[in-house]
């Protein structure tokens, strides 16, 4: 048999609710273009977290199958005939990375003998010529685990994930998660209309959620222990050296959730408080003043001049400047602090794993934006292509080139 073609695709996001155009292009690109070669999916082909984040794994991943029936027998059928399927986890399907993941996936493809072989599921990064392939989330602040081979604490992306956008159905928030509080709380209107008022006060409930488990509640650092003495195990079984495993987890990002303030300021909380107190300001300025014209017009003495209505205006002007000074504060830290800011993270871990992890090239997920470089390239999400002139995923070609594919879609 000739060399096996090796094909890269991510972030699939798939749940009960995935609309069948997605399975129906995967289950397509699976049994003919992949069909007898090797298939590496770079994270989050299941969106656990969004669509049964409380869920039994084997439960949630058959539900799934159950949904798309077509998709489960794609990917049987592509394994059953020679074809090898890896999947790497994500951050929002974790799960993968724990222990039995892999048995129960074959059982519910329903392998048999040497197919079941030809399926691999893993908890972090696979390389192969010296080509290295990961989900990319541990470069996230917002989406880094605590540690890699540990599936414990959700980190902060996760946490919204589950307690957001699961319970308001919100997904488009998915994509646009990295936009500023007023143009966020201005959009759920635009997409949700007479629901809004319900996405938005549930954002905040996650919020003050995620502030129960920042800073001195953050469970994450507890993990590495556990993570520590998975690393040779996992090396062996990667066929890395544990220097290069070292290497690759040396150039991780800290969890947001590790810092109070991080996570306070991640969340534009700042901001918010900013906002009330600019709120608050302007009504008790326009209660005082209206109190003290009536006053005036019964010809008794303004509160100008004394007494309980100069208390109230002086707390109110300070509550106004209060506000204004927080607001400027937090605009001079940065109007829009994080677009942008994981892809160009992803990019510079990239060019580290190159320089300290021995990778000749490095591919990831994660971010949803296509990047193709020398050293460097980003799946993009095959399930939102954008402007793409198709669903994208790569080649990692024989010749050592990584070359962009894109399948038609429905």
């Amino acid at each position: 048999m000739s060399e096996r073609r090796t094909f890269v695709v991510g972030d699939l996001h798939l749940g009960r609710s995935s609309s069948r155009e997605l399975c129906a292009d995967f289950s397509r690109l699976v049994a003919e273009e992949c069909a007898g070669q090797r298939l590496i999916v770079a994270g989050d082909f299941f969106d656990l977290a969004t669509d049964q984040p409380n869920a039994a794994r084997g439960q949630a991943i058959a539900d799934v199958f159950g949904a798309h029936p077509e998709l489960r027998s794609a990917l049987g059928s592509f394994v059953e005939q020679e074809g090898e399927l890896s999947l790497l986890a994500g951050n929002h399907d974790a799960e993968l990375g724990a222990a039995g993941a892999e048995a129960e996936l074959a059982e519910l493809l329903d392998l048999h003998g040497d197919a079941r072989a030809r399926l691999t599921v893993g908890p972090w990064f696979l390389r192969r010529d010296g080509v290295h392939v990961e989900h990319g989330h541990l470069y996230d602040p917002d989406n880094a685990p605590g540690h890699p081979l540990v599936v414990g604490a959700r980190p902060l992306g996760v946490h919204f994930s589950a307690e957001f956008i699961h319970p308001t159905n919100a997904h488009r928030y998915l994509q646009a998660n990295d936009g500023t509080p007023l143009n966020l709380f201005l959009s759920a209107f635009r997409w949700y209309g007479p629901r809004a008022p319900g996405v938005v006060l549930q954002y905040f409930r996650a919020a003050f959620g995620a502030l129960h488990k920042a800073g001195p509640f953050y469970r994450g650092l507890e993990e590495r222990g556990l993570g520590e003495e998975r690393m040779a195990q996992f090396a062996e079984d990667a066929g890395v050296p544990r220097a290069c495993v070292e290497a690759v987890l040396g150039a991780r990002a800290p969890s947001t959730l590790e810092s109070f303030s991080d996570t306070f300021a991640r969340l534009y909380l700042d901001r918010v408080v900013a906002t009330v107190a600019v709120g608050a300001g302007l009504v008790g300025l326009g209660l005082t003043m209206g109190r003290g014209a009536r006053g005036l017009g019964d010809g008794e003495r303004g509160d100008g001049e004394g007494g309980d209505g100069g208390g109230a205006r002086s707390m109110a002007v300070g509550s106004l400047a209060l506000g204004a000074t927080l607001l400027v504060a937090s605009w001079v830290n940065g109007h829009d602090r994080y677009r942008g800011t994981v892809v160009e993270r992803l990019a510079a871990a990239a060019r580290q794993l190159v320089a300290t992890a021995g990778a000749r090239y490095v591919v990831f997920g994660h971010t949803h934006r296509e990047v193709l470089t020398d050293t460097y390239a980003n799946t993009g999400s095959f399930a939102w292509p954008a402007e793409a002139p198709g669903r994208p995923y790569l080649e990692l070609c024989a010749s050592g080139r990584v070359e962009r594919r894109y399948a038609a879609r429905s």
